[in-house]
């Protein structure tokens, strides 16, 4: 691997790793104002049932925000993990996700939702797809753009978050 694209890999990685925890295990810490508070997320509490979301929601969006917002966060997972096998950069996600809602569930850092895990994988296999499908060169751009993406992500969080 040339040094351009193990830089690509590691700071892609990096990236993701930082946005994915900010915006999981980080809702107990940062209020986002419409979005959520930090005292909210600062429980113990499991759900099980797939769509309970739905049920009890405060706002009609939110368990939509919910639902396509961990897809789309751990589409970069699968992506920057994919290394020739979808079903190991699926695992990956899978393992990354059962990690979190752990942590959030021991640590009273949010909910632990079966929703979460099961929308993390699907993002987590989208992301190993589409890199199983890109060329070395959309696949070096994608990366690029998965780290930049999120470093601006991780300033806006910042951002929203310290003005609270």
């Amino acid at each position: 691997m040339r040094k351009s694209s193990e830089l690509q890999e590691k700071t892609a990685a990096v990236v993701t790793a930082l946005v994915v925890l900010s915006f999981t295990v980080g809702k107990a810490f940062v209020s986002i104002p419409g979005l959520w508070s930090a005292e909210s997320h600062q429980v113990s509490q499991i759900r099980l049932n797939p769509l309970e979301t739905f049920e009890y929601a405060r706002v009609w969006w939110g368990p939509w925000l919910n639902l396509f917002g961990n897809i789309a966060l751990f589409v970069p997972v699968g992506f920057v993990a994919y290394r020739g096998s979808v079903a190991r950069a699926t695992l990956i996600g899978l393992v990354c996700s059962l990690g979190i809602e752990t942590a959030q569930y021991v640590f009273s850092w949010g909910y632990s939702d079966a929703d979460d895990v099961i929308c993390n994988v699907a993002g987590a296999w989208l992301g190993a797809v589409v890199a199983a499908g890109a060329s070395r060169g959309t696949r070096s751009v994608v990366l690029w753009c998965i780290a930049a993406v999120g470093a601006l992500s991780l300033a806006v969080y910042a951002a929203l978050g310290l003005s609270a």
